[in-house]
């Protein structure tokens, strides 16, 4: 099938919630095997047009870049996947000293979700919470603030270099993303989720400032989302060994499958690349194959921010709201003929 048939689905659905208020605008990058569609539709912030090239904050979605980071990392031999977060601080408590990297990798920890956070450095809110944390009793928590915390602070540790530059030079650069960084680049135009009268949902202000944060690395990080769609066509590639940032043994780890696990009020969730697979199989629409993955960007509760991919039918989707939507709408976006 070519593009063309979902590409139009997709860009009828916008421009009809669009124009009835349900969302300011968005974003979308559409890749069917080597074809691909960007679409836009609506405005980007009030009186700003939508455009491909808008950069915008990729919420809990940076998780994804992250997990390759730390797969490159892996590669490369300056750590490993079964590493414990010993190796690395001198201080631990005994819960976190028997933690491995790849246990960052996940929500089973039970940590609490945003410990520190008021910590400006990275390396010494990392530092504090390998110190200090224990593990909770009973079911797990969405804890992407305080796993991504210690995991940033780790790479910069093996590299030697901030997050910014590891996530840079590492990934980005590789991959020939302009727009993918930490925070935004000065002279770059960087759009925010804004207010919106009427029936469209929001994000607090203080959410955006307090999310977009070197400290903060799980909620941090902009680009586009065809940068995005390009991240994850060269999982796709990786997995049959033509990728370019990760060898088919390391990104088979990085999706291997774990527990469905409950996390607050987001229901039951399996966790796979990144931090967790956000991907509940009843929030896709029809047609998606048993091993897709991905990730939501929420704020706090709502969708901003959708990554999916299925290596079955070798189908990308990556989709930036410019206002929050329900997981009615996502189910009705993913649903491409």
């Amino acid at each position: 099938m070519s593009t063309n048939e979902p590409a139009m689905h997709i860009r009828r659905l916008l421009e009809k919630w669009v124009e009835r208020r349900i969302i300011l605008g968005a974003q979308v990058f559409y890749q069917h095997h080597d074809e691909e569609c960007h679409i836009v539709a609506g405005e980007a912030a009030s009186g700003i047009d939508a455009t491909p090239d808008t950069v915008g904050r990729i919420y809990c979605t940076n998780k994804s870049v992250l997990a390759v980071a730390a797969g490159i990392a892996s590669q490369e031999g300056v750590m490993t996947l079964e590493d414990r977060v010993a190796r690395f601080f001198d201080e631990c408590t005994p819960s976190m000293a028997e933690v491995k990297i790849s246990d960052l990798l996940g929500h089973s920890l039970r940590l609490p979700p945003t410990l520190y956070k008021k910590v400006l450095c990275l390396d010494e809110r990392a530092r504090l919470i390998v110190a200090s944390a224990s593990l909770q009793e009973g079911g797990a928590h969405y804890n992407a603030q305080t796993t991504s915390a210690v995991l940033g602070a780790i790479l910069e540790k093996v590299y030697s270099l901030p997050l910014e530059r590891v996530i840079d030079e590492k990934v980005a650069r590789p991959l020939a993303l302009p727009n993918l960084a930490l925070l935004p680049r000065s002279r770059r135009q960087y759009v925010p989720l804004h207010r919106r009268d009427g029936s469209m949902k929001f994000v607090p202000m203080d959410d955006e400032a307090r999310g977009l944060h070197a400290a903060n690395p799980g909620q941090a990080g902009v680009s586009t989302v065809a940068d995005m769609g390009v991240l994850y066509a060269d999982i796709l590639s990786s997995l049959e060994g033509q990728g370019i940032l990760l060898v088919p043994p390391t990104v088979t780890r990085l999706l291997q499958n774990g527990p469905s696990v409950q996390l607050y009020d987001f229901g039951r969730r399996s966790w796979g690349l990144g931090f967790q697979r956000d991907l509940s199989r009843d929030l896709l629409g029809d047609g998606w194959g048993p091993d897709t993955f991905g990730h939501l960007g929420t704020a706090p509760r709502r969708i901003v921010v959708l990554n999916v991919a299925d290596p079955g039918s070798r189908r990308i989707l990556t989709v930036r709201f410019f206002s929050a939507v329900s997981d009615h709408i996502v189910q009705q976006l993913t649903a491409i003929p």
